[in-house]
Parts: structure tokens; sequence; C-alpha cells
């Protein structure tokens, strides 16, 4: 029987596969579910984050007497997979672990009830020639064959446009370790961001105003799940299985709102580097001093305190909605004649 997977499903299948994800090669069953969130923990390795196959009511009833299912992307042949065990998780402890006591409120948990009205593991019988055309992806091992004479790699993830401040970002991590892995996240679903081609393609013009050849610039392919630390311990691996040495984590990495404080990212991921098996560096957060006029993320003297002008994504998203310029202290120019209102998913 034909199914058809959705984006998420199919980057998932794609990363897993292909070791994006490692040491996680397939989609977790019952009992793997559990023990990652409980333990986070596959098998002897350190794994924050259960990469699942969700299937709704409507689907489920169709498969689920089904011993094969030949898995389709936008027409695509992707694989053909069979031992298809389906299997319940209690979604309110999943909730609770992932997202903390407020967990109901949250919108992913809320995405994440409404798509999953049960799961499904199973084994990759083929996959079909070609069944990953996606834009510019490029395979972990491949990548990392690319960098293999480098000694440290750090690798910077963003799901954001580059502005100032993670350009300053961008030029700390070059000085410090002679290269940078700018690694966008490709997959956005939400009103008012920005949409996947305009991400790209400015975070790799930040990649050429580096001008540096250790300089690099890969789409991740995958989607936000705003989970906080556990999260950001994901994208570390990711970046890790690319090869990085180092990995930024930076301000309320993978948060949303006030759901997670506001370093509770960065305390968690350096606690949890050695079981990463990758450095993890990360600073304050940088603004702009309207005194120095420029980007920083220290204050050198207590009367530049009230100088702080906070950069943004959002700040700059609203900019657009107006159809303003973007101040240059927020943006650079080479970046913000890219983007207009039309750049934001409506």
């Amino acid at each position: 029987m034909k199914f058809k997977l959705n984006y998420k499903q199919f980057s998932d299948f794609v990363n897993l596969n292909d070791g994006v994800f490692h040491p996680l090669k397939n989609f977790v069953n019952k009992v793997e579910f559990e023990t990652i969130v409980t333990k986070q923990k596959f098998k002897s390795s350190f794994f924050p984050f259960p990469i699942f196959f969700g299937l709704s009511k409507t689907q489920y009833n169709k498969v689920k007497n089904k011993k094969l299912l030949k898995l389709i992307y936008k027409s695509t042949n992707i694989a053909i997979v069979k031992k298809l065990e389906f299997y319940n998780i209690d979604k309110n402890f999943f909730g609770k672990k992932i997202f903390g006591v407020r967990f109901k409120h949250h919108p992913y948990f809320k995405i994440f009830c409404r798509e999953n009205y049960i799961f499904l593991s199973f084994e990759t019988y083929k996959k079909f020639q070609n069944y990953n055309n996606l834009k510019k992806y490029v395979k972990p091992s491949v990548f990392r064959n690319k960098i293999k004479n480098l000694k440290y790699l750090p690798g910077f993830h963003t799901r954001n446009v580059p502005h100032s401040a993670h350009q300053w970002i961008h030029n700390l991590l070059v000085n410090r370790y002679g290269s940078l892995l700018i690694q966008p996240l490709i997959g956005q679903y939400k009103k008012g961001e920005y949409k996947d081609s305009y991400i790209l393609k400015t975070n790799e013009k930040a990649t050429k105003i580096l001008d540096n050849k250790n300089v690099f610039c890969l789409p991740f392919y995958s989607y936000p799940r705003y989970g906080g630390a556990l999260e950001a311990c994901l994208h570390a691996i990711v970046r890790k299985n690319y090869g990085c040495s180092h990995f930024w984590v930076g301000r309320d990495h993978a948060g949303y709102k006030n759901f997670f404080n506001k370093y509770q990212s960065q305390v968690f991921c350096k606690k949890k580097q050695r079981k990463l098996k990758i450095s993890i560096v990360s600073e304050k957060e940088p603004f702009y001093c309207k005194i120095r006029k420029i980007i920083t993320n220290k204050f050198i003297n207590k009367k530049y305190k009230n100088s702080k002008i906070a950069v943004s994504g959002t700040k700059i998203r609203k900019i657009l909605l107006t159809k303003k310029k973007i101040p240059k202290y927020l943006m650079s120019k080479e970046i913000s004649r890219m983007l207009n209102y039309k750049s934001l998913i409506n």
C-alpha cells in the first residue's frame, strides 16, 4: 500500500538513514521511545530526543492491517518498509519531560498530540535510488571527508536569517577556531517566520562575507521542535555527526517564549558535553551598544548599561512587515537588501 509522507516524516527518514541522527538509525519503537524520554539514552549512548513516526487516526485505519508500506514523498518513491509495529505512549509524560510542568500550553506539544494518534516502527526493506533530492543537501559522511584536514570546526545552528548579532558570533568563532559550519534549519512552518529559501540564501551570503575557505554553509533539513535544552543537545549531536569539534549554543537555544530559562540550554549542554562528545561553546548574548556603536556582549563601563539595544529576529520581522528599511546596527546591508515583507510565511 502507498503511504504519503509529510515533510517531517520525510526529513526524519533521510536524516536517520544518512547518519545525521547517529547513533539512531531508525524511527524508535516503544521501548526506545520511553527510554530516550526517561533516561536520555539510546542503547549505550546519550540521546536526548526521540525521533518517532506518528500517524493520524485516519492513516492508522488505512494501514493497520498491512504488512508492507510503500513510502512516497511528493510523488517520489522513497522506500518500502516491513515489520510494522504500532504502539502508544503516555503523551502527557512525554510533554512534561520535554517541555516542563506547563507542557499542556506549549504549542509544539499541542501539535504533537494533534498529529500523532498512534506511533509506528518498521524496518526498511528497500530504499529507492535517488530517494533524496533535497536542494544542496550533503550527507555527513561526504562533508566529513571534505573537512578531514581541519583540526577544529565549530558548528552554528540557526533557524533565522543572519542579523548583526549572529555575524558577531560568526566572527568570534572564526577568529577563535579558524573555521565555521553555518547550518540553517530548513523546514519552517510557523506563520511569521522566514521562508526557507530566504533563510538559506542569506546564510550563504553571510558565509561569503566571512571570506574564508574554511567557512561552510549547509542546510539542515528538519523542523523546529521548540524543545529547549534537550533539542539543543540533539542539534549538538547532528553537528558532531557532520564532523564539528565544537558547537555554539545560544541564549534560549531551541526555546519558545518563557517555557525555559534564558540560559537553560547552555548550562545543560555544557553539563552533558562529555556524553555528547563535542565541546560546547557559549557566551552571553550579543547586543548593540549605541554609545560605542558596536555589537558586543559585555559592558566595559557601568555608565554604558542604558545604551544596550537588543538585536533579535523578531524585531527585524516586525520592521519588514511595516515595509521600512532595516537599520544597519540590526543587519548588514548586504543581507537586508535581500529581504522584504514577502520573505515571511503568510
